[in-house]
């Protein structure tokens, strides 16, 4: 059922920062995360290793999307190569596909969302909505492109009715690379929060929110070494982490101690009140009960 016992209409929304160490963010607290994570969890999460896949970008969005390990998606780096996508596809996919009443809507710029960049295009089939612009065309990449993506994403949040949506930002993993983790990559995840601001300001300024539940996350790919890049097994490069907030302010929801990147998927599922089907392969459960 898509309505909580008192009525109110279940929304979703899932937030990507690309390359965003939780060791970092956790130091840097910075408002808009605090105010998530204070109404649910935060957790600290770990990638598999090397001898399983790579830490980039391609893996770990996979993973958080699908549901299911590098081993089962079989993604295991950013190239076009052999995977299983068409298997195992994005939990809003799944989402849909399972009840065609759900609405989905997705923004991002990174290749491999929009394109058939890599293993691309990650979000396929069952997005009913997509806001995709392409990073190449742009002179900064996703300098430029974030801001844009957040314009579009804070529009389709405030007046939209799309249920379960994926909002991705990839400039903080640019900066990474350009600077390692010191102040610029300090600097640039202080941006992000604010965009991160901006979306649940536009979620709870709906004309509707009162009558909506809204379970909100927010989790990253991959970490970074201290001098910028990633793609190998050090702790700097598989740390990741899942916030989780209902911002109902429901006080009665219970969560989990621990969490892995696969409990991303289900948990959405669960709040949307989609049935999981074992066809699917779901290692993990969800967060929230």
């Amino acid at each position: 059922m898509r309505y909580t016992h008192d009525g109110k209409r279940r929304k979703a929304l899932f937030v990507g920062f690309d390359g965003v160490r939780d060791d970092v963010l956790r130091a840097l607290a910075p408002p808009a995360v605090q105010d998530l994570a204070s109404h649910g969890r935060w957790w600290t999460t770990t990638l598999p290793d090397v001898d399983v896949a790579p830490t980039v970008t391609a893996v770990g969005w996979s993973t958080l999307l699908t549901g299911v390990w590098p081993s089962t998606h079989k993604v295991s780096g950013n190239e076009d190569e052999f995977h299983l996508l068409h298997r195992y596809p994005s939990v809003l996919t799944r989402a849909y596909s399972a009840d065609r009443e759900i609405r989905t809507y997705a923004a991002a710029s990174a290749l491999i969302f929009g394109t058939h960049y890599g293993p691309g295009p990650i979000l396929g089939p069952g997005v009913n909505k997509l806001s995709f612009f392409d990073r190449r065309d742009y002179r900064e990449g996703f300098s430029d492109t974030d801001p844009l993506v957040l314009d579009e994403a804070v529009r389709e949040l405030r007046t939209g009715e799309h249920d379960l949506s994926f909002v991705y930002f990839g400039q903080a993993d640019k900066v990474g690379h350009e600077h390692g983790v010191g102040d610029e990559y300090r600097e640039v995840i202080g941006v992000l929060d604010d965009y991160l601001g901006r979306l649940l300001e536009a979620v709870r300024r709906r004309p509707t929110y009162d009558r909506e539940e809204w379970l909100v996350m927010l989790s990253t790919d991959h970490g970074h070494l201290d001098e910028g890049g990633h793609g190998g097994g050090s702790w700097q490069e598989r740390q990741s982490f899942i916030i989780a907030g209902l911002l109902s302010g429901t006080t009665d929801a219970k969560w989990r101690e621990e969490a892995e990147p696969v409990d991303l998927a289900p948990t959405l599922m669960d709040h949307l009140a989609v049935p999981v089907d074992p066809a699917w392969g779901y290692p993990g459960t969800t967060l929230c009960s």
